[in-house]
């Protein structure tokens, strides 16, 4: 079920890329702050697939929430971080069923100094950074 644009965003967001939620399908917390624009902070590549960690920005405030695939009948589902009194996540809840899409415009990847590729992942950026790059990745 779930569309193109969103399935490309799960397949293919790295660190660093910008997505926006294109359209809000179903609201589950209606009272949670969820932005409509994001930056990726982390891929997982899960057993049931794809996670991505995602960042906002509001008023100097930084919200971290989840984006995964949950099954062929629905669309993403965007978690948000259940904190405590010193603002440490505990747990995550979903907010809402979305689709999205990459922003017109992606930041640009620093190059690799080892490999020459463009350094999309934390792993290769640590490598790279001691001298021991690990290459191109084999899925990208």
């Amino acid at each position: 079920m779930t569309d193109y644009d969103s399935e490309t965003v799960m397949l293919r967001a790295e660190r660093r890329d910008e997505v926006y939620v294109r359209e809000w399908v179903n609201r589950f917390d209606k009272s949670a702050y969820t932005p409509n624009q994001y930056t990726v902070l982390e891929r997982s590549n899960r057993f049931y697939g794809p996670e991505l960690l995602l960042h906002s920005e509001s008023d100097g405030t930084d919200f971290n929430y989840l984006l995964t695939a949950p099954g062929p009948d629905t669309y993403l589902y965007l978690w948000a971080a259940e904190t405590d009194d010193k603002n440490h996540r505990e747990a995550w809840f979903k907010t809402a069923e979305v689709k999205v899409a990459f922003a017109d415009t992606q930041p640009t990847y620093d190059l690799c100094p080892e490999c020459g590729d463009p350094v999309q992942t934390i792993e290769h950026e640590q490598m790279a950074a001691l001298g021991r790059c690990p290459g191109p990745d084999p899925d990208l």
